[in-house]
């Protein structure tokens, strides 16, 4: 499989990671299945309420909730496809626990996938080879794979997904309630955040199934 990501929603990602570079940031990846040609494409990136530390980062199940039934209303034809998240000054790739969200999307959604963004090389150089960003997923033996990805050039495409982009500019899925308290070990919280992630990715899952059928097949 291949991933192929629109400039605006790259550059939306990138914008949440500079935001803070003291704490990890995530957010949601919404986009497209192509079975032609296996290519997954990521139209554009929405975030809201998180718990965050230096190195860890708990997106609100109700944030995830409530971006997903936007996207089903507001986006005919795209549905979130994967998550991001920011490992500021520490490189790119998946730790132990973003593995096992991971799992959890691709279980829910077997295209999804994670990308990765380590921001802080660029904010001070600015320069595009200092951009440093990966896409992951995991294969059936559990291995962590890199994603091949290119950027979208198509020109409908690309017109479409900027001005789909720019109308989430500004917005947030912020719909209050209460995470898990990160003063507690992270390994101690995993198994509470993700038994509500899994319920509301599942949720979300399910009625992306029920409207669109092949979108949720492997």
């Amino acid at each position: 499989m291949r991933a192929r990501i629109y400039p605006l929603a790259l550059g939306k990602m990138i914008k949440h990671a500079l935001d803070d570079l003291n704490k990890e940031v995530a957010g949601l990846l919404v986009g497209k299945y192509l079975k032609r040609g296996d290519i997954l494409e990521v139209w554009d990136a929405i975030t809201g309420e998180q718990k965050s530390t230096p190195g860890f980062v708990y997106l609100e199940e109700e944030t995830i909730a409530t971006a997903a039934e936007w996207v089903l209303r507001n986006r005919p034809g795209l549905y979130i496809v994967g998550w991001y998240h920011s490992h500021p000054g520490f490189e790119v790739f998946l730790s132990a626990i973003d593995i096992e969200t991971q799992k959890l999307y691709q279980r829910l959604f077997p295209k999804a996938v994670a990308l990765v963004i380590d921001p802080v090389k660029y904010a001070k150089t600015r320069r595009l080879q200092d951009l440093n960003f990966k896409i992951f997923r995991i294969n059936l033996k559990g291995e962590v794979m890199v994603v091949p990805v290119s950027i979208g050039i198509q020109r409908r495409k690309l017109l479409e997904s900027t001005l789909r982009g720019i109308e989430t500019m500004e917005l947030k899925y912020i719909v209050g309630g209460v995470g898990p308290d990160l003063s507690v070990s992270i390994e101690a919280e995993f198994g509470y955040w993700s038994d509500k992630l899994a319920s509301s990715l599942s949720k979300f899952l399910r009625k992306i199934k029920d409207r669109t059928g092949s979108h949720t097949q492997p």
